[in-house]
């Protein structure tokens, strides 16, 4: 049986789909697909007939009887049946959410980021929960300010619509959890603190690590805010102590990275991560974990594969290509080149060079 640890905006799923309200946006990419079902991005080959639906405790709560597979550009999609095994954990302002006895008396504004420009009197406010508690928290503080009634519509994962596709999702789920007839959208931005995750990505002895460090004492020097470095070997160490180099055992690493990047992020700090992260979509989980919270900056670190086998330090290079280390990045294991970075750094910088570059790309973009 496959297992799947749910994401906040999954688990946002589940909670609409218990309300009621999920059967309204639920359907398989380029599909019309029946409701009740769910649809969840998975990675090829990894689905069985049945998949366990874990908490973010790892505790089973859910499961769903495969139904379809379908490939897209977001991953291979599961649909199926779900059946409840345990109701899920509680969330922030439960009786502000979608269920019995929050239908709104009246005409609403729906916010799809902050609370901004304020209501007008006799209006109800729909804000979103994107995930991020400090946001929610915000917005509902100015809206319980300045409206008659508030509710908080959990935003769901559907990683097949964005722009105005997701904001008339969003409209279309509010009318329906919330009984609304006469509903405005205000398609507002939703702003972030001043935390940030920068993620070194490169091969292994590209000069990530000697990078960061350095890039870490710059920023002590220079800005108010906590500094956190993840280095890829301190974090093998530590946090992920024990997880190999399969596939399955790389995101799991880098997904403990971006989530405690992201709660540094959370409160303010900058947290400096330097792993290999080679695949796309473990970056991209990066970017998207880390988004709802602050700012994510990738830096490429693109020395070449001939340059960090020359320099293998460790031999590392030396065993891949003897068969000794399976699955070596760059030898027996592919390296997705980002095609998004907000910096590439050459081989012909210096780690001081590479730093001063990356803290000049940082103020270009006004922080």
């Amino acid at each position: 049986m496959t297992e799947h640890r749910l994401t906040e905006l999954e688990h946002h799923d589940i909670e609409l789909m218990v309300a009621g309200v999920l059967p309204l946006y639920l359907s398989l990419p380029g599909d019309d697909a029946p409701a009740p079902t769910l649809c969840l991005p998975f990675s090829p080959g990894s689905v069985g007939d049945e998949v366990t639906l874990l908490d973010r405790e790892a505790t089973p709560v859910a499961r769903v009887t495969v139904a379809a597979v379908v490939p897209d550009a977001h991953g291979w999609w599961v649909a199926g049946a779900v059946q409840m095994l345990r109701p899920l954990h509680a969330f922030a302002y439960a009786t502000l959410r979608p269920g019995e006895g929050t239908a709104v008396d009246g005409p609403a504004t729906l916010y799809t980021g902050d609370v901004d420009p304020l209501p007008e009197p006799d209006r109800a406010v729909i804000v979103v929960d994107h995930g991020d508690p400090r946001a929610l928290a915000r917005a509902v503080t100015v809206a319980t300010q300045a409206a008659s009634a508030v509710r908080v519509l959990p935003e769901p994962s559907a990683a097949h619509l964005a722009g105005e596709a997701r904001v008339s999702l969003l409209a279309s789920l509010a009318r329906e959890a919330f009984d609304i007839e006469e509903l405005d959208v205000v398609a507002s931005e939703r702003s972030v603190g001043d935390g940030m995750v920068i993620l070194l990505t490169g091969l292994s002895g590209s000069g990530k690590s000697t990078i960061a460090k350095e890039l870490a004492e710059r920023l002590r020097a220079t800005v108010e805010q906590h500094v956190t470095l993840l280095d890829g070997d301190e974090v093998r160490a530590m946090l992920s102590k024990g997880l190999g180099f399969n596939r399955e055992d790389r995101l799991l690493n880098v997904q403990r990275i971006g989530w405690v990047g992201a709660l540094v992020a959370e409160h303010g700090g900058i947290a400096i991560a330097a792993p290999i992260a080679p695949y796309e979509e473990m970056r991209a989980e990066m970017r998207a974990r880390v988004e709802k919270v602050g700012r994510f900056v990738l830096i490429h670190v693109a020395t070449p594969l001939e340059v960090c086998e020359a320099r293998d330090r460790k031999g590392l290079y030396a065993k891949a290509r003897a068969g000794e280390i399976k699955e070596f990045t760059g030898i027996s294991d592919p390296y997705d080149e980002p095609t998004n970075a907000d910096l590439v750094i050459t081989e012909d910088l210096s780690p001081a060079q590479a730093a001063e570059a990356i803290i000049s790309t940082l103020r270009l973009e006004g922080r």
